[in-house]
C-alpha cells in the first residue's frame, strides 16, 4: 500500500501547477480528473486487498488531503471532512473499497469451479495451525466482515451472486446506506462536541477545537 500512496502522490503533485492551482478550471472538472488519474492509481487492484482499519485510515487521510487542495479549501476555512466530500461529490474511500470488493467477489463466485481464483477463495487448508498471536486475517474473512458492515448476510454470497444484476444492485444499495450512516454518525458526534463546548462559551471562554486550548476572548481564539 505504501507504493500505491507514493505513486498516487506523485501523480497528484505533477498536476499541481497545471490543474489544481489553475482558477479557470471548474471544480467539477478537477474532481473528475482527480478520480480518473489519482484515485485509479491509488486504488489499483484494491479488489484483492486485505486491509485493516489503520490502512483504511491512511488511504482516507490521503484522499481528504488531496480533495482539500483540489477544491481550494484551506484548513483556516474550518470546513469539516463531511462537507468537503459533499462539495466534491465522491464518497469516502471506505465505501469505494467496499463496493469494488463486493463486485469483484460476485464476479469470482460466478466463474467456473475449475478456475483458480474461485478455488482459492472458497477453499480451506486441510492441515495447519494458527500462530500464538492469533490468525492472520484472510481475504474471505475481510469480505464477510465488510458484508456485515453493510448489513448483508454472508450466506447470500453463494446464491444471489450467480445473477449479476441481482447481486450488484443490493450491493450498491447496501454500500450507499453504509456511507449515509457513517456520515450521520460523524455529524452527530460533531453536534455533541459543539453542545458540550457551548457552556464554556457562555462563561466567556473560547476553546480551540484542535488543541483544546482555552482562550479568554474570540479575537484571542482567532489569533491562536
Amino acid at each position: 500500500m505504501a507504493s500505491h500512496l507514493a505513486k498516487a502522490g506523485c501523480a497528484f503533485s505533477k498536476l499541481q501547477k497545471k490543474l489544481w492551482g489553475v482558477h479557470d478550471v471548474s471544480r467539477e472538472t478537477k474532481v473528475a480528473l482527480y478520480q480518473a488519474v489519482v484515485i485509479t492509481t491509488l486504488l489499483y487492484d484494491c479488489e484483492t486487498w486485505t486491509l485493516y482499519r489503520q490502512s483504511i485510515c491512511r488511504l482516507g487521510q490521503f484522499d481528504l488531503c488531496c480533495l482539500h487542495k483540489t477544491a481550494g479549501i484551506k484548513w483556516q476555512d474550518r470546513v469539516t471532512n463531511t462537507v468537503v466530500l459533499h462539495i466534491c461529490g465522491p464518497t469516502g474511500i471506505g465505501a469505494f473499497l467496499l463496493k469494488a470488493q463486493l463486485r469483484w467477489v460476485g464476479h469470482v463466485m460466478r466463474t467456473l469451479d475449475s478456475r483458480i481464483p474461485k478455488q482459492v477463495f472458497c477453499g480451506q487448508l486441510a492441515v495447519g495451525s494458527h500462530p500464538q498471536c492469533g490468525p492472520v486475517r484472510s481475504y474471505k474473512d475481510t469480505v464477510k466482515k465488510n458484508m456485515k458492515k453493510c448489513g448483508m448476510n454472508s450466506s447470500i454470497l453463494s446464491s444471489n451472486s450467480q445473477d449479476c444484476s441481482a447481486w450488484r444492485s443490493p450491493c450498491s444499495e447496501a454500500v450507499t446506506q453504509f456511507e449515509d450512516e457513517r456520515v450521520m454518525v460523524l455529524l452527530h458526534k460533531r453536534a455533541v462536541h459543539k453542545q458540550e463546548a457551548q457552556p464554556l462559551s457562555n462563561l466567556g471562554t473560547w476553546p480551540c477545537d484542535h488543541c483544546l486550548r482555552i482562550c479568554s476572548s474570540r479575537i484571542g481564539l482567532y489569533t491562536h
